[in-house]
């Protein structure tokens, strides 16, 4: 199986993004997603339905979705659905080999800018903490007041502690992350702040349990026996270095 190669927080992220696209009542992705996600998406960006901005939202679903359905080789005049287990294998064969964003086929690279833009609710090409906040609680569903204390850790954490902007630029590489990382040490996982319980502190060196250290012998320094150094040679025509 293809999801294999997928590490076990990838499945993670990728079965939260599977459950974001609104699967339908048979737990499957179809056409109709689309048409829950934007009902979704509309009433948290206040968009017109008629403006640019939703209309470009819509129509690159419809387009991701197209894709969808032809990579899960879904025959003419078939059910165009898709399962969970499907969404894995076509993730694991889209992602194999990629090192970042640049790797990513054309209808990869414009779906954060959809995700960047629901969040930016102000129009000023940077997202804010608190856009952010507003995202992780409509959008991700994580309750209020934790939803706070995330996205301002998940801020600094993606801006370096304020040094960058949270512009398209950087949040596509975060997104890349967020696809590509297969540990939860990486900025990606902030993108939908749901997997913090995933995030344990990295030590490099992991203490010694207690059996293990009855168990340590001190190292010894080997003895080596000291000679006396051989005094140099002198050379009558003088050192060149």
């Amino acid at each position: 199986m293809r999801k294999a190669t997928l590490s076990p927080f990838q499945v993670e992220k990728l079965k939260y993004y599977f459950h974001f696209f609104e699967p339908n009542s048979d737990g499957s992705l179809d056409i109709t997603s689309v048409d829950r996600l934007m009902k979704r998406v509309l009433t948290f960006t206040n968009w017109d339905p008629k403006g640019t901005k939703a209309k470009e939202c819509e129509e690159i679903h419809h387009a991701f979705f197209e894709v969808l359905f032809e990579k899960a080789r879904v025959k003419p005049g078939g059910a165009k659905t898709i399962s969970l287990e499907v969404w894995l294998n076509m993730w694991a064969s889209v992602l194999q080999g990629c090192m970042g964003v640049h790797h990513f086929p054309i209808w990869l690279r414009i779906l954060p800018k959809t995700l960047f833009n629901m969040i930016d609710r102000n129009n000023d090409s940077v997202v804010g903490p608190t856009e952010l906040v507003a995202f992780y609680r409509d959008m991700v569903n994580i309750p209020e007041q934790e939803a706070e204390a995330r996205a301002l850790y998940a801020y600094d954490q993606m801006t370096d502690s304020g040094r960058w902007p949270l512009n398209i630029e950087s949040y596509e590489m975060i997104f890349s992350n967020f696809l590509i990382g297969k540990t939860p040490f990486g900025p990606g996982r902030h993108i939908f702040g749901c997997f913090e319980h995933n995030a344990q502190k990295f030590e490099l060196i992991q203490p010694a349990t207690d059996n293990e250290k009855e168990d340590v012998t001190p190292l010894v320094k080997p003895a080596i026996p000291w000679e006396k150094p051989k005094p140099k040679r002198q050379n009558s025509r003088g050192n060149f270095f």
